[in-house]
């Protein structure tokens, strides 16, 4: 009958460690990736909920402008939403405050659309450029994690 050898306790426990390093090697990524995307998208849903929220502030910024006279309605109001703007934007950081723009691109929000003679609309839009907030890791097979918009938008219109 052959002997059975018997490891001695520190062996097993670096033969137990060496397994346990080779374990983390294989669930460390993953579970990086998993809390990076979680991070990352918790963060571009407050900013989201944020141009969302803003944006329909800004709507009612713009109802709130007595429109007589006639004349200069349009930079009252468009002066009314710069100061809301100003004030309720002021949370973010101001290298990410620089990435929201209006229509068009501009820093401009508020368009005035005309129905009819007696009744007019101001839309307001709200973007937010995504692009370059967060880096993208790239991987061979699978692509860029976590896939991410170019731009946040949200609109709110309002009756004048």
């Amino acid at each position: 009958m052959k002997a059975m050898t018997r490891m001695h306790p520190s062996q097993a426990k670096s033969a137990q460690r060496g397994a346990s390093a080779v374990e983390f090697a294989f669930v460390f990524p993953i579970l990086f990736l998993l809390v990076y995307g979680v991070i990352v998208y918790s963060y571009v849903y407050v900013l989201q909920q944020s141009i969302t929220f803003n944006a329909q502030q800004f709507a009612e910024a713009a109802v709130a402008v007595n429109p007589t006279p006639e004349a200069d309605l349009a930079e009252r109001i468009e002066a009314r939403v710069n100061a809301v703007a100003t004030q309720s934007l002021g949370w973010l950081p101001t290298r990410q405050r620089t990435r929201l723009t209006g229509a068009n691109g501009s820093n401009k929000y508020t368009e005035i659309v005309s129905v009819a003679t007696d009744e007019s609309v101001v839309k307001v839009t709200v973007e937010f450029t995504v692009t370059g907030l967060f880096p993208a890791l790239d991987f061979p097979i699978v692509g860029k994690i976590p896939p991410l918009p170019d731009r946040l938008r949200a609109q709110a219109v309002a009756r004048i």
